[in-house]
């Protein structure tokens, strides 16, 4: 029983030691958390009105690192997980520091966000029904998903997906990739003003726009295509000059 019970406070001083290596700090008078990284980030969201930085697998410095503190582009790290956290007014900016490891953020879902990946890092959002901002640079995919909008998002030399929860109505949505599919679902009933433009490639649709069916999607072929669905409704802009477009219902 004794060694049990040993067991049992072991497992538990352990979790409580991982928590403690996490970065948390509160977003009260915060409108805006804009994140960069060089790699693959992750954001995602929970119930607290504070961010919270994963401590994610320990790396270790170098021997000659010892007292000293990383620093990078984004500045010095005084998180103690890699990261610089540094208040502007009410912006909050986050840069991921290290080169050679993604990193994990949450934040409450009504949060305004900006993501930025610089170099090869892919870019996972989930979860918001605030403002979202982001951009792919460089050889990275970008996948947002249950999300209301608005949202801005860019992509060069990668995928972009995005699906809606539901979409509000009062600001404009605008996708755009450089060179890689867009890939788009929203809910059937969503109004919207559509503003659908590719270069090299075809949008492909299952909402009501008039063309020939393609394996239950349609295809319209065109460099500029402009629909109403539902109505009409929020203006809903999806650009690729070398890739297709694929719209959907959810």
């Amino acid at each position: 029983m004794r060694k049990f019970t040993f067991i049992l406070m072991v497992l538990f001083m352990g979790t409580i030691a991982k928590a403690q290596g996490d970065y948390t700090k509160s977003l009260n008078g915060i409108q805006w958390v804009k994140i960069s990284s060089n790699t693959d980030i992750v954001v995602k969201t929970h119930s607290a009105n504070e961010i919270l930085i994963k401590s994610g697998p320990e790396i270790k410095a170098p021997e000659r690192a010892k007292g000293l503190k990383l620093v990078g582009e984004g500045g010095t790290d005084n998180t103690n997980v890699g990261f610089s956290v540094v208040q502007d007014g009410n912006t909050l900016i986050v840069y991921n520091l290290r080169r050679d490891q993604g990193g994990e953020i949450y934040l409450p879902a009504s949060q305004n966000i900006a993501v930025k990946s610089t170099w090869y890092g892919d870019i996972e959002i989930d979860g918001f029904s605030g403002e979202i901002e982001a951009d792919a640079q460089l050889n990275g995919d970008l996948k947002i998903v249950n999300v209301n909008g608005p949202v801005t998002a860019n992509t060069l030399n990668g995928n972009l997906e995005v699906v809606f929860d539901k979409v509000k109505q009062d600001s404009p949505i605008s996708l755009y990739s450089t060179n890689g599919p867009v890939d788009v679902s929203l809910p059937s009933n969503t109004p919207a003003n559509l503003a659908l433009s590719t270069l090299n490639g075809n949008v492909y649709t299952d909402f009501d726009v008039k063309a020939a069916n393609k394996d239950g999607l349609k295809s319209v072929l065109g460099r500029d295509i402009k629909a109403s669905i539902n109505g009409g409704g929020v203006r809903i802009s999806m650009k690729s000059t070398n890739g297709n477009m694929y719209l959907r219902k959810k």
